[in-house]
């Protein structure tokens, strides 16, 4: 096929680049991953052999889907592959190849999230350590990101908690290590350590790769850009994908000042936008436009579409969450049957996991069928777990985290007093719990019984790794693991509902290692040239995969609406979007709008507001409340700023709502008149009542006219009981309340 025939002008110049450093600014939906593709079958074209391209992105989603559109350019003819993968991956196989020199085996085992944060609550308590887990992780995490080892910490003598962090950061490190594990900050931060300071290994993979490319590149945190930089140091054939518009991973490291200062760092690097937008109604981008474009540091850039402006925007105003969820419902199920759209087309998104309660039981009393985005769930299941652990015990026995959680489960008689004494045991003989149970016996305090139940486990064990070392496909090793351990038989014995639903989980898990292998046995063998090496054993390439799954990584459902944070709403599309919560100190956040908050604080959220708008195709919904309970407490809601940046013509208003009421005390909240809609200047208003206001009238935005029965309380947050003319009696804020 012509690799440029239907590509515009801008993507054809990246596509035909080749020499020196590339930077292509793709804004939302402008077909980035198109051009990543076509750009590498130009180069194998050109003669650039396959296995000297190396792309990297961030999702095994992402990452699958570049495989399967640059294998169909190829043809079916093709006997060897460009190297694509994710950054975690990609580290996975370079640091099997090198394990030794960086202190592990090659069968190291990766640690996911919840054994890193079990692992931490276990070295937290030796140590005496009263602190949250999850705030300990948190702080290691980010010294990973900053490519920080415990020795090379910034200790911060006004941050007390920093000495506590480094501690538990050594004690972990070395906990790792003595089980032979990693967690996903190692798998970069090794193999920069490893390049940096072995010179000769770092020239050989910069001779390999001849062409570097990264998709969403304004995602990589410091060590990922270190990383590039030793592959593909300035000069070489580097070329970024990304869009700064939509860096929104700040939390978790990524640095929106490398794709800023790429150029910079980067001399000579050609710039290509991508700004027409294939996927959104012109309405649309015009309202996100609005918003980001108050950002002071962008790299400037304007979306345009060629389709028709499309539907304005809806703005949905509600009394409080409920009756937003119930309206959201409404209005999905009036778009299905009016044959807009379909259920499998809608998502509904949300600033934070607390606002999914009320969503979700507004789509269940509307029979609106859903599901929770999030690629984890089926892997984060507690059975799933268990059976993920016993197959990490086959590649690896060592790893006391697997251990610990699988020797009493199923239930045989090993409890938590007789894993207490083991454990000490092993730190005290600096050995892995598989060394110190295959001599129970030798444990201080131990009965008789203690000691046969620990050697039937050990022996169950290593029935499983003498399996495992010559098991031809994962789906074997797992039948195998699911017969021996007895996991399967174990919940169905149980009998009711939930064990036999967990009991089904595992033999889906059967499903996915089927899926791996015939994935598997279909992908070309190595190239001849392949210095990485053959592929480690199909049940460790397995274990592998699952443990780098991550919440982009899930597949919705058929014919069910998408429920998702914002955060995990990137790299999706649908045809209708409803943005719920567009309320100040909820979207944007309180971190945003305190009074510490920074000036990127505030434009990472008007990013995450822009990755929202630009999700939709055809209709934007954009939602917000009163009041809203949130974290246990009831909270009266300004209107989002984000609203009043949107130019007020490309709204369309419900028809109760109030565009401009008349308030008695309008208060500012630094917005223009012309700002924007003026929604519901109720909100705006201070209302005092007499001391005695019973038998006023007055009238309330969605509720219309009524009259005072009685009040409690004093000033604007008073609660008031109105009996309405249309509505009867309600109970409402003062502040809501116009005098008539």
């Amino acid at each position: 096929m012509d690799l440029l025939e239907d590509l515009n002008e801008p993507q054809r110049e990246a596509v035909l680049h080749e020499t020196g450093p590339l930077l292509v600014l793709s804004g939302a939906g402008s077909g980035k991953t198109r051009v990543i593709t076509r750009r590498i079958a130009h180069l194998i074209r050109k003669g650039t052999e396959p296995w000297r391209i190396l792309a990297m992105t961030f999702t095994n989603k992402a990452a699958r889907e570049m495989k399967e559109r640059v294998a169909q350019l190829q043809g079916e003819g093709a006997t060897e592959r460009p190297f694509v993968s994710t950054f975690h991956s990609a580290s996975a196989v370079f640091l099997r190849r090198h394990a030794e020199a960086v202190g592990l085996s090659k069968a190291f085992v990766i640690y996911d999230d919840d054994d890193q944060l079990r692992l931490v609550k276990r070295i937290a308590n030796k140590l005496g350590i009263e602190a949250n887990p999850r705030d300990l992780l948190s702080r290691i995490d980010a010294e990973k990101n900053g490519g920080r080892l415990p020795d090379q910490m910034v200790l911060n003598g006004n941050d007390p908690r920093a000495q506590v962090v480094q501690s538990v950061y050594r004690d972990y490190q070395r906990s790792l290590r003595a089980a032979d594990a990693v967690d996903f900050g190692d798998l970069l931060l090794l193999l920069v350590d490893l390049l940096t300071n072995d010179a000769e290994l770092r020239v050989r993979y910069q001779r390999r790769y001849q062409h570097v490319m990264v998709d969403e590149f304004q995602d990589t945190n410091p060590v990922q850009y270190k990383l590039l930089k030793l592959l593909a140091p300035p000069g070489s054939n580097l070329a970024v994908v990304g869009d700064d518009d939509q860096s929104i991973y700040r939390w978790r490291g990524a640095e929106v000042d490398n794709i800023l200062g790429f150029p910079r760092d980067y001399e000579g690097a050609k710039v290509v936008k991508l700004e027409q937008n294939y996927r959104s109604d012109q309405n649309i981008l015009e309202a996100a436009y609005a918003v980001i474009s108050k950002n002071r540091r962008r790299l400037d850039k304007k979306l345009w579409s060629a389709r028709p402006k499309g539907e304005l925007l809806q703005l949905l105003l509600h009394r409080d969450e409920r009756a937003e969820a119930q309206e959201v419902a409404r209005r999905i199920n009036g778009l299905r049957n009016e044959g807009i759209t379909d259920y499998a087309n809608t998502a509904v998104f949300y600033r934070t996991n607390a606002q999914s309660r009320a969503l979700e039981e507004g789509l269940r009393l509307a029979r609106v069928p859903y599901t929770l985005v999030s690629g984890r769930s089926f892997y984060d299941r507690a059975e799933i777990r268990d059976a993920s652990s016993y197959l990490r015990l086959m590649v690896n026995p060592k790893s006391d985290a697997d251990l610990t959680r699988v020797i009493n489960t199923p239930a045989r008689g090993i409890g938590d007093t007789t894993v207490e004494k083991i454990t000490e045991h092993a730190g005290a003989i600096g050995r892995s719990l598989y060394e110190v149970i295959e001599w129970p016996e030798r444990v201080q305090g131990l009965n008789s019984g203690a000691v046969k139940r620990l050697l039937g486990f050990r022996e169950l064990v290593e029935r499983l790794v003498k399996f495992g070392k010559d098991a031809a496909t994962a789906t074997e090793a797992a039948k195998f693991m699911l017969e021996q351990t007895r996991l399967v038989s174990a919940l169905k014995e149980e009998g009711t509902d939930e064990a036999i639903g967990r009991a089904e989980n595992l033999v889906e898990l059967i499903s996915a290692t089927q899926e791996f292998d015939k994935v598997r046995a279909e992908t070309p063998p190595p190239s001849p040239n392949d210095e990485l090496g053959t592929p480690p054993p199909p049940l460790q390439q397995f274990l592998e995969q699952i443990s780098l799954v991550g919440e982009a990584d899930g597949e919705v459902p058929e014919g069910r609406v998408s429920l998702m944070t914002l955060h995990a709403a990137k790299g999706l599309e649908f045809d209708a979007v409803f943005m719920t919560g567009m309320e100040e100190e909820l979207f944007p956040s309180r971190r945003a709008t305190g009074v510490e908050a920074t000036e990127e604080d505030m434009a990472e959220e008007r990013r995450l507001c822009y990755v929202g708008f630009t999700r939709a195709r055809r209709r934007l919904f954009v939602s917000l409340c009163q009041q809203r309970m949130l974290y246990g407490e009831i909270k009266v809601c300004r209107p989002s700023r984000f609203i009043s940046e949107v130019p007020q013509e490309l709204f369309e208003f419900p028809h109760d709502m109030p565009v401009a009421p008349r308030p008695m005390k309008p208060r500012s909240y630094g917005y223009r008149a012309d700002d924007g809609p003026q929604v519901d200047r109720t909100y705006d208003q201070s209302t005092e009542f007499s001391s005695d206001p019973t038998g006023s009238r007055v009238r309330h935005s969605t509720f219309g006219d009524g009259t005072i029965e009685k009040i409690g309380g004093q000033g604007p947050n008073a609660k008031v009981t109105v009996r309405f003319d249309s509505v009867g009696v309600k109970s409402v804020i003062a502040r809501w309340l116009t005098p008539l």
